[in-house]
């Protein structure tokens, strides 16, 4: 007769995986699938076998690194493709007839820095401004961070505020740096803003795409 694991033995794995500091939920249940089947399929070889004799076959079929190196290589994974999907939305803004809206932007912010005594006075509240619609980010992030107690590594990852504060603070700190230079060659300017409205399609790819992530993960796992 072939061997299936109880209800407890399998929460009994669940468990085991979550103790490998796995604090992704849809890894926790992938894992604990593999764990599974690969533990049936072991019993169904050798049903003399205990339980946690096939328990220690199946995890050796993860490799010498375990469950740890699942959740690196599935980090990976959606880092990539979450970069493929952002760099797609944000190159269809830049083609017709969206892209009449960036060279919008990037004319009338241009224009204004005109209207600044010191052009990295005007850098700085392009920048400051791209930091403050980020802000709603935050509080949807960290309300968003745990749902019904369980944590997410596709929310994680679609999260576009580690991007986003990197882009902000790339264009701060290098306008410091060349603070003498755009004061003399209106082309940085012009550089400067079109960064700046890069950063604006990378915020509104990213919300795009976090609202996208969180719906299918609410949908997925029937959550509220």
């Amino acid at each position: 007769m072939e061997k299936k694991l109880s209800v407890e033995q399998i929460e009994y794995i669940s468990n085991y995986v979550a103790s490998h500091d796995i604090k992704w939920y849809e890894l926790q249940l992938e894992l604990t699938d593999h764990m599974v089947t690969s533990m049936e399929e072991f019993w169904a070889k050798d049903p003399e076998l205990t339980f946690h004799q096939v328990k220690q076959y199946a995890e050796d079929t993860f490799g010498r690194k375990g469950f740890k190196a699942i959740e690196e290589e599935r980090t990976q994974i959606l880092k990539r493709e979450f970069r493929k999907t952002q760099w797609k939305m944000i190159t269809a803004y830049l083609k017709f007839p969206k892209i009449f809206a960036c060279l919008l932007a990037l004319i009338i912010s241009y224009k204004l820095s005109f209207y600044f005594d010191k052009p990295v006075k005007f850098i700085s509240v392009l920048f400051v401004f791209l930091l403050a619609l980020y802000i709603p980010f935050m509080y949807s992030y960290f309300k968003n961070r745990k749902i019904n107690g369980k944590r997410f590594l596709q929310i994680e990852i679609s999260s576009p505020m580690v991007l986003g504060f990197g882009f902000m603070n790339l264009g701060l700190n290098f306008g410091n740096v060349c603070k003498e230079w755009v004061e003399q060659y209106n082309v940085l300017r012009i550089i400067f803003c079109a960064i700046w409205v890069l950063g604006i399609l990378i915020f509104i790819t990213g919300k795009q795409i976090y609202k996208n992530s969180l719906a299918n993960i609410k949908k997925q796992y029937q959550l509220t």
